[in-house]
């Protein structure tokens, strides 16, 4: 089982972090203040977990860093939403999710739906 300590880049320049599942390429959603918290939380099995009810009403545009070891390597990141206030990532956990979510996102194909 691959796992990395990912970052959570807010546009104002705040970062958090979250552990990355490598191995299905998809983050798990607590944030934590530091890359230790966020590893003694993995460690310690704690992967049990509730959504914050405020976390989708708090939520902000972020980059998220798959891996520390890769900071700054845009290959390594990608676009999603993260509450800061409720220490949650609210948006896609990884790059297939972002893209489902722009699928769902689109016009139909010329900007009509046919009848």
């Amino acid at each position: 089982m691959s796992r990395s300590c990912a970052a959570v880049d807010f546009e104002d320049g705040r970062r958090l972090y979250l552990i990355f599942d490598n191995t299905v390429d998809v983050a798990y959603r607590p944030l934590f203040e530091t890359a230790k918290a966020a590893w003694a939380w993995y460690e310690a099995g704690l992967l049990e977990f509730a959504v914050p009810a405020n976390a989708a009403d708090t939520e902000l545009p972020v980059t998220l860093t798959k891996d520390l070891h890769y900071d700054g390597n845009e290959g390594w990141q990608f676009a999603s939403r993260a509450s800061a206030e409720a220490m949650w990532l609210t948006g896609p956990r990884s790059r297939d999710e972002l893209y489902q979510e722009a699928l769902s996102n689109e016009e139909p194909y010329g900007g009509y739906f046919s009848q």
